[in-house]
């Protein structure tokens, strides 16, 4: 099974500027993830560099509904590390949250409880 990281690598065409970088969501069952790590971006280290290099990158998630709220989510709340997850969401009450300097086991872990998730 293909880790989040390997796919991430994967991606040739993400849309980059200068120092700043975008990789596309990764598809993770009937979820997407957004997964970023640039000099724009809240991740360790805070440059642009190779996806197996960052120890932490910033997240956001999303439904077929548009963006998944943390607190709602029943999805979420049932992930077995959600309260890990909880304490990097920035914007936990607003539409829109985006989780900042996720470690990337955390992320590998999301990545494969909503790629397995019916």
């Amino acid at each position: 099974m293909k880790t989040f990281v390997e796919e991430l690598k994967k991606q040739s065409d993400a849309s980059e500027t200068s120092s700043f970088r975008c990789f596309k969501a990764l598809k993770a069952g009937n979820y997407k993830m957004s997964i970023q790590g640039s000099e724009g971006h809240y991740c360790t280290p805070r440059l642009t560099t190779t996806p197996e290099l960052y120890s932490s990158m910033e997240l956001a998630l999303f439904s077929k509904r548009g963006w998944m709220h943390i607190t709602k989510s029943n999805v979420l709340r049932s992930f077995p590390r959600y309260a890990e997850l909880a304490e990097r969401a920035d914007g936990i009450n607003s539409s829109s949250c985006v989780f900042g300097y996720v470690p990337v086991d955390l992320i590998e872990d999301l990545y494969l409880y909503l790629k397995n998730h019916k």
